[in-house]
């Protein structure tokens, strides 16, 4: 028997879409319509008059335009699709047959009576828009397919429902399924009542599912893009799906609207888009490889800190040839650049024996910190920050970001924060000019190499601490307070929201005083920048707006600001 729901499916073609329809089917559940959104190019295959039997061909195109990554996975690489089905067995209800399902001969028209087909531009549509007027009274799905626009939420009648694949009020934004995996240990997944803002609606329903493992078999592991595409063709879909059907559908009996509980906005964190280096290690943990049957010699030895010991306990000229065959061997580009740089410095050692001794004890951190620290290691082996006072090339040029700040003169004579020093050779470089500087950083391996460096370059204005900055507390108030792509971290250590952040900032500051601000790159950051210029400027008043072009590749194209404190925050601060 099946039953029909007040609910309207607004249904983006995709992996998405699909899952909800066919777990609601397999449920004996059935929506009252779909709204098929047929989009861009395959929309304007309607023509004129927008015939129905044109718009199903362009939907048909459609489908295999935007589910060619499902469709290519399943025929080039079946045994990671049978891995996947094996290992949510018991995580979710029929994976195997509903990734069938999905894809095999599916079709929009044998899930609800009514299927309307309608092209569109955007969600701005005024199409869309009068398609979802005639759901008022009715909860609409949303599927996907882009941010909603403010006159989606003004169509009067109609309530909104998300499924989002991370702990909700926990885990927001995008990447979330990795972003739970990393910080969390574990999926997790929300279903809740769209609001404006970015996964702030009101939650109907939440499940954390336990540690999730997807044994990869024995051969050529599947590269990350892959991997990363199989992960939301079949496993994110299946997750919300449940959680979609099991937890509200199911136990909806129609009559009544869909409430949920008021989500708390004041904690959590919104993440962006996964580094691709950070990617690679949720992948790693989500898709382990079993080990094949090849014999210990035929492994590749990593190029690690450890391997290098030896190289700095006793200077030898066969050191650079090991680096640069080893740069050569590895696949990943910033490991690569990092052991060129670990190269160029160890040449510099066997004409300077005074910085001998520093680099073999600042190395000991290094392998310290390969074997003991677990979160993600930005210096990729060697270091982040580069240091010319200590003979160091790093991945990101600090002379070349304190010349281009005008860094030393914004701090002359003034007391300094650094939140999130990681080596701490920026506090160093900039300590002759300040009056007093106190940085502080999560990773102890890198608090002790900043403790080396400015013991060694005879610095004593620094004071150099471990801390996350949630837990970072002083009765002290700062003429500065440097916050350099650290209102989110992209290791998953950072869990407070960014409103709280920045009013930590403002209370760490004397009146009057300023946050000097890097932003992320804007390939990480993106459109996500403009929310969080948003709430710098409750607490701060932006005097200097800056992008610069400097450096590295890490370096350049982001943006700079010089912020003076308010003497309050404005309203809708935490």
């Amino acid at each position: 028997m099946t039953r029909e729901l007040p609910l309207t499916v607004l249904a983006w073609e995709g992996p998405q879409a699909r899952a909800y329809l066919v777990r609601m089917r397999r449920a004996g559940l059935r929506p009252r319509r779909i709204l098929h959104l047929v989009r861009g190019r395959f929309a304007a295959l309607g023509g004129a008059g927008d015939l129905e039997p044109i718009r199903r061909v362009a939907a048909r195109l459609q489908d295999r335009s935007h589910n060619y990554h499902p469709y290519a996975i399943r025929k080039r690489s079946p045994a990671l699709v049978g891995a996947i089905t094996r290992a949510l067995e018991g995580v979710v209800d029929e994976p195997a047959g509903t990734i069938r399902e999905m894809y095999d001969d599916f079709f929009f028209d044998a899930y609800a009576e009514r299927v309307e087909r309608v092209s569109m531009a955007s969600f701005r549509d005024p199409r869309v828009l009068t398609a979802l007027a005639a759901s008022s009274g009715e909860a609409v799905l949303f599927t996907g397919g882009g941010v909603l626009p403010a006159p989606v939420f003004e169509v009067p009648g109609i309530t909104l429902l998300h499924v989002h694949t991370g702990l909700l009020p926990h885990v927001r934004g995008a990447d979330v399924l990795l972003w739970s995996l990393l910080v969390r240990g574990r999926p997790g997944v929300s279903a809740f009542v769209m609001a404006r803002g970015l996964d702030e609606g009101d939650i109907l329903a939440t499940r954390e599912h336990e540690p999730l493992a997807i044994p990869l078999p024995p051969g050529d592991r599947p590269d990350d893009e892959l991997l990363y595409r199989a992960l939301f063709s079949f496993v994110d879909p299946l997750l919300r799906a449940d959680l979609l059907v099991h937890d509200v559908l199911a136990p909806w009996d129609g009559q009544g609207d869909l409430r949920g509980r008021t989500q708390d906005l004041a904690i959590g964190t919104t993440f962006h888009f996964m580094h691709p280096m950070v990617r690679q290690r949720a992948l790693g943990a989500l898709f382990p490889s079993t080990p094949s049957e090849v014999p210990p010699t035929a492994a590749r030895p990593r190029s690690s800190p450890g391997a290098y010991r030896r190289y700095y306990e006793k200077l030898s000229v066969v050191a650079p040839l090991r680096f640069a065959y080893d740069a050569l061997r590895e696949d990943l580009s910033r490991r690569t650049l990092s052991i060129r740089n670990r190269q160029r410095d160890y040449g510099g050692l066997l004409k300077q024996a005074d910085r001998r001794a520093l680099h073999r004890d600042l190395n000991e951190q290094l392998v310290l910190q390969a074997e003991r620290w677990s979160a993600y290691d930005y210096g990729e082996g060697y270091f982040y920050q580069s240091s010319d006072e200590l003979g160091i090339t790093g991945l990101r040029d600090t002379s070349a970001r304190i010349a281009a700040f005008r860094l030393r003169q914004l701090v002359e004579g003034r007391s300094v924060l650094e939140i999130g020093a990681n080596s701490g050779f920026l506090s160093l470089a900039i300590a002759p000019s300040a009056r007093r500087v106190v940085a502080f950083e999560l990773n102890p391996y890198l608090v002790e190499i900043a403790r080396l460096g400015a013991r060694y370059l005879g610095i004593d204005n620094v004071d150099l601490l471990v801390s996350s900055f949630e837990d970072f507390e002083t009765d002290e108030r700062f003429d500065d307070v440097l916050s350099f792509a650290n209102h989110h971290t992209y290791d998953g250590n950072t869990h407070q929201s960014l409103e709280e952040y920045f009013t930590h900032c403002h209370r760490l500051l004397r009146p009057g005083g300023r946050l000097i601000f890097e932003s992320h790159p804007p390939v990480l950051e993106g459109a996500a920048f403009g929310r969080t210029l948003e709430i710098i400027e409750r607490s701060f008043e932006v005097t200097t707006s800056e992008i610069h072009e400097y450096g590295t590749f890490l370096d350049r194209d982001r943006r700079f600001l010089v912020c003076e404190r308010r003497e309050e925050p404005a309203a809708g601060s935490a």
